[in-house]
């Protein structure tokens, strides 16, 4: 499961930035949204697996050493809280957790540890699970942030170019590739730097953003100078 939240946090985040690139906001804070209560999610599956990688590596211990009588009180603890945590996310395995705690419980009632009418009692707050429950949750969470990219910021930028695009001035010219970037280095020449963006995007027949955007270019590539 947490390697299908991956790919659809993949798949979502490529389509916010998609978004951003084509300057629809909406969508972008859409998508970044689901990432962000997927990654939510990430931790929880991730958690609770470590935290049951920590159970069969106890139950082992139990297998090996027969120390059940001090080993299996944080082990159903563990399995518990994990199980309330999934419960529903992955409803199927917190039914098969649930049936691991009964087992776990019958056995520590057979070794006269707890008894039947116990087992129920059994939470989390036993220092020994608790400090696992804790050391997972801080491993998930390094894990998820070391797996999945930063999420773009929302917040609006700020306009590079404003509206009236006054006082530009032109150092010594050099050359461009890109068509549109001339007809606006041109267009911004020949109204000897002061126009609206607005009237210029209007007699260039295209968007006052992409004016804006060629504007920014020309600036950042040295070709002009906006004060």
């Amino acid at each position: 499961m947490y390697s299908r939240i991956q790919q659809r946090d993949k798949d979502l985040f490529q389509r916010c930035v998609g978004a951003q690139v084509s300057n629809d906001t909406g969508h972008a804070r859409i998508y970044a949204n689901e990432c962000a209560e997927l990654r939510k999610i990430a931790k929880i599956v991730l958690g609770s697996q470590l935290a049951l990688e920590r159970v069969i590596l106890r139950l082992e211990t139990v297998g090996e050493f027969g120390t059940i009588m001090s080993q299996l009180a944080p082990v159903m603890g563990i399995v518990k809280e994990t199980k309330s945590q999934i419960a529903g996310i992955v409803p199927q395995v917190a039914n098969e957790l649930d049936e691991v705690n009964n087992v776990l419980g019958e056995l520590t009632e057979e070794t006269g540890e707890i008894s039947s009418t116990n087992t129920d009692s059994v939470q989390p707050s036993d220092e020994e699970a608790k400090r696992i429950l804790e050391e997972t949750g801080l491993i998930a969470e390094q894990r998820v942030h070391d797996h999945f990219p930063d999420l773009p910021s929302m917040e609006p930028k700020a306009d590079l170019v404003p509206e009236a695009a006054t006082n530009i001035q032109f150092p010594p010219e050099s050359n461009s590739d890109n068509g549109f970037e001339n007809q606006v280095y041109d267009y911004a020449k020949q109204h000897d730097g002061k126009f609206s963006i607005s009237t210029c995007a209007e007699e260039l027949r295209t968007s006052p953003d992409e004016v804006r955007n060629a504007l920014d270019r020309l600036r950042t590539s040295g070709r002009i100078l906006i004060e």
